[in-house]
């Protein structure tokens, strides 16, 4: 029986929100014959601390110890 080469890695985008952070996870397969992509959750969170670790927990529970994060929130300058 033929190994299937499958890698799995999920994707928290976080982006501005009229209050607190918003949160996007999107779970992505790379296979032999391609990627596979599912449609994001999204939630609304007050602290970016809680998207995080909503996330995280995400992760675990699919035996990944590493998140990729993008912060598309603007940050203060000065």
């Amino acid at each position: 029986m033929a190994k299937r080469n499958l890698s799995m890695k999920l994707m928290l985008i976080l982006d501005p929100a009229p209050v607190g952070v918003r949160a996007s996870v999107t779970e992505e397969w790379d296979e032999i014959l391609g990627a596979v992509k599912m449609a994001p959750r999204v939630r609304l969170f007050d602290t970016e601390e809680q998207a995080l670790a909503w996330a995280r927990s995400l992760a675990s529970r699919r035996g990944l110890k590493q998140l990729f994060l993008t912060d598309n929130r603007k940050t203060s300058g000065g």
